[in-house]
């Protein structure tokens, strides 16, 4: 059972749940039944999707990480696949009782899961997009369970740009990490997907894409993000308390985006956009309660 749990991973799962939760109160400025089951879907098949995951990549978790479930030996495949499919068929159908809208986004977001599972993973601006618009359909979710997705697509678009430009930032630092000696260990291992992000040379290991054009992406979708967060009060759906906490919150993508294209900290980067990502929620918040 315990062996189960560590599968799905709870806390992931919650935190999706969290993001469906605020895009309906968003709305709804409470908690309704609806936002329950949407919260309890988001559960569900975030933990199938992670139950998937471990499926496909128990090859390398042998090496990266043993202490899994599968790879330990404390969980079979085939349970894993039991589990993954139960989880999907039960989130599906507990969607299907709110409306026809939070059915198809949760049968959208399985298949996703299981594709970006196979083969988006290992891909870098593909998987990127696949884990921004996972990360995106949580708030639509919340307000669709409550049938009003205005608000909650403009949250969407803000964690999902935000998303997007740290994903990659994670990739470019990953590569620092890519170049010793573990991840050559892991090439051996896993060619084809390896090959999908990095060109492997006898002096070492490079990006499959010019680092800078993904450094140009990331601090492009930074700016984009910027730049819808100023929507809800301009078109007045929020207000001044929300452009309070907003100003701090683009100052810091801002700065997130001039350091990644001036100096390339990239984990300082990562942690100033998850910064922002957590002020930006804090600032949509603020801008529906006060």
């Amino acid at each position: 059972m315990w062996s189960c749990l560590e599968l799905i991973r709870p806390l992931n799962c919650a935190m999706a749940a969290v993001g469906v939760l605020i895009g309906g109160f968003l709305v709804a400025k409470t908690v309704t039944f609806p936002i329950l089951l949407a919260l309890a879907t988001a559960f569900l098949i975030t933990g199938a999707g992670n139950s998937i995951n471990d499926f496909f990549d128990v090859e390398s978790d042998k090496i990266n990480r043993p202490n899994r479930p599968i790879p330990a030996g404390r969980l079979s495949k085939r349970c894993a696949v039991l589990l993954t499919l139960a989880l999907f068929a039960i989130g599906i159908l507990v969607s299907a009782t709110i409306n026809w809208l939070c059915f198809l986004l949760a049968v959208g977001n399985s298949l996703l899961l299981v594709v970006y599972s196979f083969n988006l993973q290992t891909k870098m601006l593909l998987g990127n997009m696949a884990v921004a618009y996972l990360v995106f359909s949580t708030f639509i979710f919340g307000g669709a369970a409550v049938n009003n997705l205005v608000l909650p697509l403009m949250l969407a678009l803000l964690a999902g740009l935000a998303t997007f430009s740290r994903e990659i930032v994670k990739d470019l630092e990953d590569l620092e990490g890519d170049r010793m000696s573990f991840i050559k260990r892991i090439a051996s291992k896993m060619k084809e997907s390896f090959a999908d992000r990095f060109r492997v040379h006898p002096w070492g290991i490079k990006l499959r894409y010019k680092t800078v054009y993904a450094i140009l992406i990331a601090s492009f979708s930074l700016w984009m993000a910027v730049v819808i967060s100023s929507l809800p009060y301009i078109w007045e759906l929020l207000g001044l308390s929300y452009l309070l906490v907003l100003i701090p919150t683009d100052a810091v993508l801002i700065l997130a985006s001039y350091i990644l294209i001036r100096r390339r900290l990239y984990k300082s980067v990562s942690k100033m956009i998850k910064i922002g990502m957590v002020m930006g929620l804090l600032a949509f918040m603020a801008g529906v309660l006060f």
